[in-house]
């Protein structure tokens, strides 16, 4: 793969992390009015201690992810997404992993993520990165139908 990098969120890009997460929500039919918080207001998230990274290709953005912090040493990803003309290319993966390598080095007992069972491609990603369904107690997102985990310690 030539020229990707992945770099941290900056103010500059907020246009193309919003375009980005509301492009694969919308044509999947899972936008709803809780997405707006993060996609409206990601300084928020960064400043109680989330990160979010953007995949560039050949100086384009062209993925998104964000890391969230949540109690009990759990880490949350959210909105990983990737332009349609740069899918299978690995870069959601990337992404993925710069997550994972992130809350390791934390020492973070585990990983979770809300999804929906439509994005059969993500959740194809997620059990290949280690991730196990687990049960829906809360959700956030009303589309949420699948929970997956990492645990990375006891």
């Amino acid at each position: 793969m030539k020229e990707l990098q992945i770099k941290a969120f900056e103010d500059k890009y907020h246009q193309q992390f919003r375009e980005i997460s509301l492009d694969w929500l919308q044509s999947s039919g899972l936008y709803e009015k809780a997405d707006d918080d993060l996609l409206d207001n990601p300084q928020k998230y960064l400043e109680n201690g989330s990160f979010i990274f953007l995949a560039h290709y050949n100086n384009e953005i062209v993925g998104t992810v964000t890391l969230s912090p949540l109690e009990n040493n759990t880490f949350e990803i959210m909105k990983l997404g990737v332009i349609d003309a740069y899918k299978r290319l690995g870069i959601g993966r990337k992404l993925m992993q710069i997550c994972i390598d992130i809350c390791q080095k934390k020492d973070v007992k585990l990983i979770t993520l809300d999804t929906s069972s439509k994005l059969v491609n993500a959740i194809n990603l997620y059990e290949k990165l280690g991730f196990v369904h687990a049960e829906i107690t809360t959700s956030y997102y009303e589309s949420a139908d699948v929970k997956m985990e990492l645990k990375l310690r006891q």
